[in-house]
């Protein structure tokens, strides 16, 4: 059975409590919600008065209500750092897709920039002009396919400081 930590407190071995004494209540905090005088007994094989003695005399109902309170925290705590560890992953891996579509996004504007240019320069070439709301429409797609590129960076770059911050709070 796991050994709780008895150096204060409550949960500690009194003065006058003896080594079997403090033995059996070890096995009383041990045995969760269903502890007993009788189940003690029957776990050590022993007198199941001598038990009841031992729990009236160093008050082992106040002193597991303690420790069933210290166990209730700590799982809590466990529980809010999954949570937290969880929360941090999703995080990260949002900000990773973030970054790739943000570059996916510069490239395909780089890509229409680039046709843009070709198309116009052959189009010059051969003598042809592009109407006036052709070129304007082309630089919107170009304008609008960049600043989406850029702010799905900022927006990776803004989750860069999100989990600075989780990291901060958590103490890591």
């Amino acid at each position: 059975m796991a050994i709780y930590d008895y150096d204060q407190g409550l949960t500690g071995r009194n003065r006058s409590e003896t080594a079997a004494a403090f033995e059996a209540f070890q096995v009383y905090l041990e045995l969760g919600h269903n502890r007993s005088a009788r189940k003690v007994a029957e776990v050590l094989g022993t007198n199941k008065d001598n038990v009841q003695k031992f729990c009236k005399r160093n008050n082992w109902v106040a002193r597991a209500a303690a420790y069933d309170a210290d166990k209730v925290k700590e799982d809590f705590k466990a529980v809010r750092e999954a949570r937290a560890a969880h929360h941090k992953k999703a995080i990260e891996k949002f900000r990773v897709e973030q970054e790739r579509r943000a570059h996916g996004m510069g490239e395909l504007a780089d890509l229409m920039m680039e046709l843009t240019t070709e198309k116009l320069h052959a189009m010059r070439a051969a003598g042809e002009l592009p109407s006036e709301q052709s070129i304007s429409n082309l630089a919107k797609t170009v304008a609008s396919l960049a600043d989406m590129a850029m702010n799905l960076q900022a927006t990776a770059l803004g989750v860069d400081e999100l989990v600075d911050t989780l990291e901060h709070e958590l103490g890591e």
